[in-house]
Order: structure tokens, then sequence, then C-alpha cells
């Protein structure tokens, strides 16, 4: 079990960046970017994700008691005026081995508190994979809502898969 839940910092951007590019090799179906794309970002896009000066983006990490960084979530804010008011879960992952302990819970419950935090912010939403049950079900326990279904959104490997998108007033 991690011992802390963090935001991340432009420090962290190795460790980010090895950790998402297994997220994107082990779960192809579950991102939209691919490991390819991702991998062929410059560092400086990785530590841009990261630390975001405008205060609209935000990325959370979960640490081991060793300091690895094990799993991470992050919650954007539309820049838009009109779409102010509505932000983003994005890029959930938690490595393999500490899957099933919590940890995504207590990642997006920091996402969310985030959130909430943040003036005039009144709702999030997240895409989710239609055959990704364990996930959809984390979701809806801290309050999403699905509100629509896509058909065929994500296609790799030739074979094409359908999401759920939810959303949650804060």
């Amino acid at each position: 079990m991690p011992t802390h839940i963090r935001k991340l910092a432009a420090e962290n951007a190795d460790a980010y960046r090895r950790l998402r590019l297994l997220g994107l090799q082990e779960f192809p179906p579950a991102f939209a970017e691919s490991d390819v794309e991702f991998a062929s970002r410059p560092a400086g896009y990785v530590a841009t994700t990261i630390e975001d000066p405008a205060g609209l983006r935000h990325v959370f990490g979960a640490f081991s008691d060793a300091g690895e960084l094990v799993g991470v979530v992050g919650v954007t804010r539309e820049a838009l005026e009109k779409m102010r008011h509505k932000g983003y879960i994005w890029g959930m992952y938690v490595a393999r081995d500490y899957q099933g302990q919590g940890i995504a819970k207590r990642l997006l419950e920091a996402a969310i508190a985030q959130a909430r935090s943040m003036p005039g912010l009144e709702q999030l939403r997240l895409i989710v994979g239609d055959a990704n049950a364990g996930a959809r079900r984390l979701y809806e326990s801290v309050g999403f809502k699905p509100f629509g279904l896509e058909p065929r959104e994500l296609k790799t490997d030739g074979k094409y898969y359908d999401s759920v998108h939810m959303w949650l007033e804060l």
C-alpha cells in the first residue's frame, strides 16, 4: 500500500513517463493515446503535462513505501470560457502489482477534491471502456453516472472498443 498520494511536480517527470508508458502498453484499449505516440513525445512535454502554470491541469501520483510511483490520475479544467464549468478525469493507471488495494479510489478522490477546490468548476466527466467493468464500478462508487455510449470509439490492433461517457456533479 502506498504511504501517500500527492500532486506530481516536474521532478517526477521521468517516473511519470515510465509508468504512463507501462499503462499504455499493458492496456491499449483503456487509453486514446498509443504507447508509440506517447514514447515519441519530447521530455519537455511530460514535464508540462505534470506542471501547468495556468492551474487548469493537475496530476496526482500514488507512491509506494519505497518512494516508487505506482499510480497516477489527472484532472483538467476546460480552458474555453463557455466550458470552464466542466473538467475531466484522465490517465488513470495503477501498476499491476498494486491493483486491488484501493489505490485507484484514493487517487480518484484526490482528483475530485482538487476539482471541488477550483472556483466555478461544477462537474467532471470521464470516458471508460465499456468492457472495463472494474473501472466502471470504481467510478460509480464515487458518484459518476453514465450518460452515453460511444460505439467504436477506439480502434487498436484492428479491433474496435466502445466507451461509456460518465459525469459527476460537484
